[in-house]
């Protein structure tokens, strides 16, 4: 027979080291990823603006526009994180180190639904976004001599909307 005593200690391990398993599996994924405080490059301007098309298809979004100053070769932007979207940043002009991210209002995300289940596991969850931010905010990641950085912008300048005539935006090439 076990003593009393043993027991209740057992028990009171087991149930701490559950509690335990459960808070680290929950973590955020906010506390894995680590903000630079000074990254090598500045920014010189960082603003976002909303657009709609003047035609109902056409759409709508927000484009957010930065430029880097004493960017060093080694340092390739990669994504732009804000309002709780990640997209790729595309380069508008490599010489002037001019950026933007387009964030669409379209749904882009297809789901399959259907009534046969193996079809419908065909759909991908959707990950979480990894940080809190504001409105006003975003993160940058670049990469610096293969290894992912990361950088929050604050208090970024929203400028006027823009009403096209006609369809979307066109991307530049």
């Amino acid at each position: 027979m076990i003593p009393s005593r043993v027991l209740v200690q057992s028990i009171s391990f087991s149930i701490a080291l559950f509690f335990f398993i459960n808070c680290g599996g929950s973590k955020s994924y906010d506390e894995n990823i680590v903000l630079e405080k000074v990254p090598p490059f500045s920014i010189k301007e960082v603003y976002f603006q909303k657009w709609v098309a003047g035609v109902k298809e056409g759409g709508s979004g927000i484009n957010l526009y930065f430029t880097l100053e004493n960017n060093k070769d080694a340092v390739k932007i990669s994504e732009v994180y804000f309002r709780n979207t990640v997209l790729k940043a595309e380069t508008i002009s490599p010489k002037e180190n001019n950026y933007i991210a387009r964030f669409s209002n379209e749904n882009e995300r297809e789901v399959i639904m259907d009534s046969d289940p193996v079809k419908e596991a065909q759909n991908t969850p959707p990950q979480p976004f990894p940080f809190t931010l504001n409105e006003n905010e975003a993160v940058i990641s670049y990469d610096i001599n293969g290894d992912m950085c990361f950088y929050k912008i604050s208090n970024i300048e929203e400028k006027s909307m823009l009403a096209y005539p006609g369809s979307a935006p066109k991307k530049n090439k």
